[in-house]
């Protein structure tokens, strides 16, 4: 399917709830009059399926109306909401209008996900998840993995395989997503502690974040679940996608950018030419954008470059303390396995393993 048939719509920034890790856009955009018309020019344009996504799409009034434009003319619809508005009634509405409803799960410990989420509502988490379970549509769990949770993974999945779930989507955090990180001290130092320790060329990098994920993808696959898929910040197989906010920009999200690139505006440039807009930037590759997509690469702890021959000197390998060696070489081989799961291959893979 090409990717423009995909569109994540950011349906609103407004939010009950105040996430520590929270990554929505920063910008204003909430529904208005244009949310019929942009829902009625996703159909007659041929999109096939759209992600509708926020802040919290069910504080939108706007949001029924488009759900049942989307429906009506088969296009596969998913919601993802924080879970706290679905109530039994609510819940029998939507599975009406939308074929897949996504809700987080972060931790089953109460005060870790009370921590994360800034609210212990992990009882309406378990209460909507069996609720669900007993409809027909799709249910979607994401995770956001952090320096916090990313050792409760394991213990998430042995809750969720005692019920139903269709797809488990566990995020490595990315504080670049993390608008207001910046906003104060306070706030700052709050991301950082999502991230945990940064890569150092003394430990060659194997007690950051990303080393942990690895290795809790490690844990992962030997459950052999396909439902459950581990999302990397740069990933190569990420399936680049239209981005609608309700003003009707679209951005465009590819797999190394570190922001999404605009593109135009349905409303204004008409849906046809954003689309082409959107596949001739695409086509030009990952370069189109050099400078994000050689800060994505410099940012990488020294085992990910290790992994590739000329992304590394000799001298810092020699800084690495020999007592992180295997560790470094065991990492080495998780992200070289990772990268030719994803159809890419080191440059020289006699050099990758040192």
């Amino acid at each position: 399917m090409e990717f423009w048939k995909r569109v994540h719509w950011f349906f609103t920034s407004q939010c009950n709830e105040r996430c520590r890790f929270c990554f929505k856009p920063d910008f204003d955009r909430n529904p208005s009059e244009n949310a019929v018309t942009l829902a009625g020019l996703l159909v007659d344009n041929y999109v096939k399926e759209v992600i509708i996504t926020g802040g919290e799409p069910l504080l939108s009034k706007s949001l029924d109306g488009c759900l049942e434009i989307l429906h009506d003319n088969g296009i596969d619809t998913s919601i993802h909401t924080n879970a706290t508005f679905l109530s039994p009634a609510r819940i029998k509405d939507l599975t009406l209008l939308v074929d897949d409803i996504a809700i987080p799960l972060d931790s089953v410990d109460r005060a870790t996900q009370e921590y994360l989420r800034k609210r212990d509502y992990l009882p309406q988490i378990k209460r909507v998840l069996r609720q669900l379970q007993d409809t027909n549509v799709r249910i979607g769990i994401h995770t956001v993995a952090t320096a916090i949770n990313i050792n409760h993974i394991p213990r998430i999945y042995d809750f969720l395989s005692k019920g139903r779930f269709d797809y488990w989507r566990i995020y490595e955090f990315n504080p670049n997503l993390v608008f207001d990180r910046f906003k104060s001290i306070a706030r700052f130092k709050e991301v950082e502690k999502l991230r945990g320790a940064k890569a150092t060329n003394s430990d060659g990098g194997v007690n950051c974040l990303f080393a942990d994920f690895l290795l809790m993808e490690e844990k992962m696959f030997r459950y052999k679940d396909k439902r459950v898929q581990l999302v990397g910040i740069n990933d190569y197989n990420r399936v680049p996608y239209f981005f609608l906010d309700s003003k009707g920009e679209v951005y465009l999200a590819t797999w190394f950018a570190q922001a999404r690139k605009p593109i135009g505006n349905l409303l204004t440039d008409g849906f046809r030419k954003v689309r082409n807009r959107a596949i001739k930037e695409y086509s030009k590759g990952p370069l189109y954008d050099e400078e994000a997509f050689i800060e994505t690469e410099q940012d990488q702890p020294l085992w990910v470059r290790a992994a590739w021959e000329g992304n590394c000197f000799s001298e810092e390998l020699e800084d690495v303390n020999p007592e992180y060696y295997n560790k470094f070489r065991h990492l080495s081989k998780l992200y070289l396995d990772r990268i030719k799961r994803q159809g890419k291959a080191p440059r020289n893979a006699e050099l990758a393993i040192l």
